[in-house]
């Protein structure tokens, strides 16, 4: 048993897929068949299932993908602490992230990580923040930054920045006017809304449900999964919408939109850095989780 062996394991078991497996390692298919090929009949197991749409870890497979990740983390944390005392840190780090947070604080956090750790190459995945716990429990990715408290025992979630929803309308009557806008009043309006699985959507719906007592009918007109688009859709008049604030106050500063404060009903809602419970972190995404807990950035 090699690291190569054990890499090229971990990697077919994140990615479900040989094939995109060996071009991420740059290796050939047959080689890559050839470590696992011998890891099998080292260890006698078969580890991992093969049909037409997609790989995946056998039961024993399954608990040997903690140890090989252990394994490998060793490795990686000893790597570490050489470039540590050689002053180099390098590596890639496989970020999942939902769209606010992805836009409006992970890039100040890369920049400020990147000037301390400027050899870490970063691979970011922008999805939905239920793709991103749904990745984070299947082992695709180590972690995720998501805009809503995942409700799962697997997952450990902590808070990293608050924020707060606010209604967005066009700069235009009769919004022009207005200073805020009560819950009943959006449900007089078209609405334009995230997809399915977007935290924004799920803490509105749920807040708006619980204000009413009870399940209530929203005008939607559109279902968008860009915020930049749903901006620009209610500059146009199509529609209003529910949006982070964080996203929405530079926009609103040079006029382009009418931001509106929900009278009755205050949403409020934070940011989670995500990792499973059962696997422990690699030495550089633990560094890099401990930089974003130890960094000023705050959006209270």
């Amino acid at each position: 048993m090699d690291f190569r062996q054990l890499e090229s394991f971990v990697t077919i078991a994140k990615m479900k897929n040989f094939s995109q497996a060996a071009e991420k390692l740059f290796l050939t298919q047959p080689a890559l068949s050839n470590h696992i090929a011998k890891l099998e009949n080292e260890l006698g197991l078969i580890l991992f299932e093969r049909n037409n749409k997609k790989t995946e870890l056998t039961p024993p497979g399954k608990v040997f993908f903690i140890s090989a990740q252990a394994m490998l983390n060793q490795r990686e944390a000893a790597i570490l602490d050489l470039n540590d005392f050689q002053g180099k840190i390098e590596g890639m780090l496989e970020i999942g992230t939902s769209s606010v947070p992805g836009q409006y604080l992970l890039p100040d956090i890369l920049k400020l990580f990147n000037a301390q750790y400027p050899y870490v190459i970063y691979n970011i995945h922008y999805l939905t923040s239920k793709k991103v716990l749904d990745s984070i429990l299947s082992g695709e990715i180590d972690f995720g930054i998501v805009g809503v408290n995942p409700s799962n025992s697997l997952l450990t979630s902590e808070k990293i920045a608050d924020d707060m929803l606010v209604a967005i309308a066009p700069n235009k009557p009769p919004f022009d006017t207005m200073d805020t806008i009560a819950a009943e009043e959006l449900l007089q309006f078209r609405l334009l809304l995230r997809q399915e699985g977007s935290g924004t959507r799920q803490v509105f719906e749920s807040a708006i449900n619980q204000h009413f007592k009870e399940k209530v009918q929203l005008k939607t007109v559109a279902y968008i999964d860009n915020n930049e688009m749903i901006y620009i859709c209610v500059k146009k008049g199509l529609g209003i919408s529910v949006v982070s604030n964080l996203a929405v106050a530079d926009k609103a500063a040079v006029g382009q939109l009418k931001i509106l404060p929900l009278k009755d009903l205050q949403i409020n809602r934070s940011f989670y850095f995500v990792y499973p419970k059962s696997r422990t972190l690699s030495p550089l995404v633990k560094r890099f989780k401990d930089f974003v807990f130890e960094s000023t950035i705050k959006h209270d």
